[in-house]
């Protein structure tokens, strides 16, 4: 699946930064589910918002981690 591939192999998964949304393909979007909780839980928007990823990521330095816990496509 694409947006897992872009989000597994993403330099920074939680995309921060001025052009959070600039090395993702067109139709592909992240933002924070809550505003308050920068580094919490976050959603990848793909196929033009058609599907989402729900995840959250686990910073570590020798096994870094990414767990979806919620895939709809429609």
């Amino acid at each position: 699946m694409t947006p897992r591939a872009e989000l597994v192999t993403a330099p920074d998964p939680y995309f921060r930064g001025i052009d959070t949304d600039r090395d993702l393909p067109a139709g592909m979007s992240v933002e924070p589910v809550q505003s308050t909780r920068p580094a919490g839980a976050h959603v990848l928007y793909f196929d033009h918002g058609r599907g989402w990823l729900r995840y959250y990521f686990t910073p570590r330095t020798t096994d870094p981690q990414i767990v979806i816990d919620q895939c709809v496509w429609q």
